[in-house]
């Protein structure tokens, strides 16, 4: 009887979902992936050529119908979902008098939007199985006022409630769901954060860098590695009587 287990890992192209795609197939997870960036492939490519076991979809986490395929392919190929989780996500940096309908709509559609769509069409299989972990992307800005992130801080505060609530409603299943909030990681959307808030106060890009990483107690971003290592302790039996909760992994930021 084959008892390994499988993880869903979305927006695994980069960042965070990468590293967190890497890590749960070093631990012996199958993992299937997905993203709207072409390089989820050559993830799966390297996850596979390190002796890993992996699958990967194109697919677009606001979209019910790519979410709907990309979840019944993972059953067709693996048969069970042990672990969801959620990373696809995006950020509109500007203030909120100039943020656009359509910012708008496109923040909450991928990063609220998109967890809604992935835990509905995946918690059918986990609640008929009886078993299953979910683990949910929130942010240090869900907790903490950011100037020019008012949508995107909307969206990671959201999903923090909307954790706390499907915990509940699943827990009979035997379902844990809970959220990670890391602090500044150092992926390709905060990079084009950084970037874009230069542009605006014409700071350089170092400057600025500087000052968010003086946000952090250690003065640095964090490897998206570390936040992988939370996302799998969640996700792992070793977390087993945590539901509900979000795991700050902000280097004491709001503890300040």
């Amino acid at each position: 009887m084959d008892t390994k287990k499988t993880a869903i890992v979305t927006g695994a192209a980069n960042g965070i979902g990468e590293a967190a795609a890497r890590l749960f197939a070093k631990r012996g997870y199958r993992v299937a992936i997905m993203d709207v960036v072409d390089r989820v492939h050559a993830v799966r490519d390297e996850i596979l050529a390190s002796g890993g076991e992996c699958a990967s979809w194109s697919a677009d986490a606001s979209n019910e119908s790519d979410v709907k395929a990309f979840v019944g392919g993972v059953m067709e190929r693996y048969g069970r979902i042990d672990v969801l989780n959620n990373n696809a996500g995006i950020v509109i940096v500007k203030p909120l008098d100039e943020t656009t309908w359509e910012d708008y709509r496109r923040v909450v559609d991928v990063n609220l939007g998109g967890i809604f769509l992935f835990c509905k069409y995946v918690l059918p299989v986990m609640k008929a199985q009886r078993s299953g972990t979910i683990v949910n992307m929130g942010s240090v800005s869900g907790h903490v006022g950011q100037t020019d992130h008012a949508i995107y801080g909307a969206t990671k505060g959201a999903i923090i409630a909307f954790t706390r609530a499907v915990a509940w409603e699943v827990a009979p299943y035997g379902i844990r769901v809970n959220s990670v909030s890391p602090g500044s990681v150092d992926t390709p959307m905060l990079r084009s954060d950084i970037a874009l808030e230069s542009e605006r106060t014409g700071k350089s890009f170092d400057e600025v860098k500087r000052i968010r990483e003086a946000e952090q107690a250690f003065n640095r971003w964090a490897d998206p590695a570390e936040i992988a290592e939370a996302i799998c302790y969640l996700a792992g039996e070793g977390a087993s009587f945590i539901t509900g909760s979000d795991l700050l992994v902000d280097c004491g930021w709001v503890a300040k």
